[in-house]
């Protein structure tokens, strides 16, 4: 019994010394940033960590013992923590350096050695571009920052350059107007008993309307394809053939869901459509209809010149509406 006594009084001893001691102990913080380098307007994670303490703050304000938050600072700021127990109390901090300098404007400069061409002509165009990351151009897509390139418009066309950068856009634009070549002089034809007879606007059409052809799952006009719609949209666009109309049809290979080849076929056909568009066709001279896989005939990929193959079926295709009959 005695013995249990003394056990049960040792063991009430060690614990009030631990209470003792940690009633003692000194309270400790810590401190975190995220970054300590951001720009204007960008946020920042402050996180602390507090032991042995009674009340802690952050930058005066009361706060829980451990903790985080986000801010964004206006300007440089000293982030501080302060924890506390009696008279006793642990600080930490650190600092985000807050970059308030703002990004120069970009600036942009486009234009055409010669800004009148008769068909068939080149001309060069160049620009140059002050604080710029991306530079485009319409028709060209993504340029380097300066340079220059040859161009040959079919029709009187604007290049319009933009540059972007951190400190904002700007545009440029230069103009080329395109004509035609005066027609050389009539020659006298001979006379014949039966005076010879253009095809029909339909048969010409059909002739010069070829079928374009697009990579597996993409609605991209290939370079090798553009050429087509260059020579088509010249008919399209001569005095004559203005009146005629069109339907582009869009097609898929047999691969995917019915909806979503319907999809694709029409972000096809209106690919072609816009690249027509773009060349100084009227857009209300042109239908779209996407079939998408619904006349597809592949079995297995093959090249476009052999059909049935997945590679074939992947096309947009021209049919004749009506206009361009002459009497």
């Amino acid at each position: 019994m005695t013995r249990r006594i003394k056990q049960s009084t040792l063991s009430l001893v060690v614990i009030l010394m631990t209470v003792l001691a940690g009633a003692c102990a000194p309270p400790t913080a810590k401190l975190t940033v995220s970054r300590n380098d951001i720009k204007s307007g960008e946020p920042v994670t402050v996180k602390w960590e507090t032991k042995n303490a009674k009340e802690v703050t952050l930058n005066g304000e009361k706060v829980d013992k451990i903790g985080g938050k986000s801010v964004i600072p206006k300007d440089t700021t000293k982030f501080e923590v302060v924890a506390k127990r009696g008279k006793k109390e642990a600080r930490d901090s650190a600092t985000v350096n807050v970059n308030t300098t703002r990004a120069a404007a970009p600036t942009v400069t486009l234009k055409a050695d010669q800004s009148s061409l008769e068909r068939g002509q080149n001309t060069t165009l160049r620009w140059s571009t002050e604080h710029a990351k991306i530079v485009t151009i319409s028709g060209m897509g993504e340029v380097p920052a300066s340079g220059e390139r040859e161009i040959s418009p079919r029709v009187s066309t604007t290049y319009t350059a933009t540059a972007l950068g951190d400190g904002g856009n700007a545009t440029a634009s230069a103009r080329v107007s395109v004509t035609d070549p005066a027609p050389p002089p009539m020659a006298e034809r001979p006379r014949t008993t039966t005076e010879s007879k253009e095809p029909p606007a339909a048969d010409q059409f059909r002739a010069v309307a070829r079928m374009v052809f697009f990579d597996y799952d993409k609605s991209d006009i290939l370079p090798s394809e553009q050429e087509k719609l260059r020579r088509l949209a010249d008919w399209l666009n001569q005095d004559r053939n203005r009146p005629v109309a069109f339907r582009v049809e869009g097609a898929c290979d047999p691969r995917g869901t019915s909806e979503y080849n319907l999809g694709l076929g029409d972000r096809r056909a209106r690919a072609i459509k816009d690249f027509l568009v773009s060349l100084g066709v009227d857009p209300s001279r042109i239908e779209t209809v996407s079939y998408g896989s619904e006349k597809a005939q592949g079995t297995d990929e093959g090249s476009t010149s052999s059909p049935p193959s997945w590679a074939y079926d992947r096309h947009g295709e021209f049919v004749y509406l009506r206009g361009g009959d002459r009497p």
